[in-house]
């Protein structure tokens, strides 16, 4: 089964991970690099390591997966096949846990005392010319959300921010 369950989720993921990310950031005045890097790192890992398997979303791809195995199993046609896929609508389903687990990670922030801020377009093309993951990707949005008036005069608000 848990081939069929990855096999529905890569579906839903190809479909929706070719997404670009949204131009903004988080910051927080006053904050060292070491101890931004480590609220990053924890507050990923609460969206990463979230419970989604009692979610809506999580019981419509099990179940799914389980008509599809036992279709597999009486030799499921391929309209079937794709009726069964087509109703769980896995696209909306992974943008919802995406959207949940993005929900963790940005109440965790706020919690910290983080602020989301919209990168302007010039701030936009100096990120683009750094490799995603890199330290000096880290370093220079570090350098924007540290800056006392980035954060403020850009501040994008949040769900999270209102709890």
């Amino acid at each position: 089964m848990r081939l069929v369950t990855f096999a529905l989720f890569l579906v839903a993921a190809t479909s929706v991970s070719a997404a670009p990310a949204p131009p903004e950031s988080w910051g927080k005045v006053g904050v060292g690099y070491e101890q931004y890097r480590l609220d990053a790192l924890e507050c990923s890992s609460a969206g990463y390591d979230l419970d989604i398997s009692k979610t809506e979303d999580a019981k419509a791809f099990v179940s799914a997966s389980r008509r599809l195995e036992t279709e597999i199993g009486s030799g499921v046609d391929p309209y079937t096949y794709q009726a069964i896929v087509h109703s769980v609508r896995p696209g909306a389903r992974y943008r919802s846990i995406q959207q949940l687990q993005q929900s963790t990670v940005d109440q965790c922030l706020v919690s910290r005392g983080y602020s989301k801020f919209r990168l302007t377009d010039q701030q936009q093309s100096g990120l683009r010319k750094l490799k995603a993951g890199s330290v000096e990707r880290h370093m220079y949005l570090y350098k924007l959300g540290s800056e006392p008036n980035v954060p403020t005069s850009q501040s994008v608000a949040t769900d999270a921010s209102s709890r």
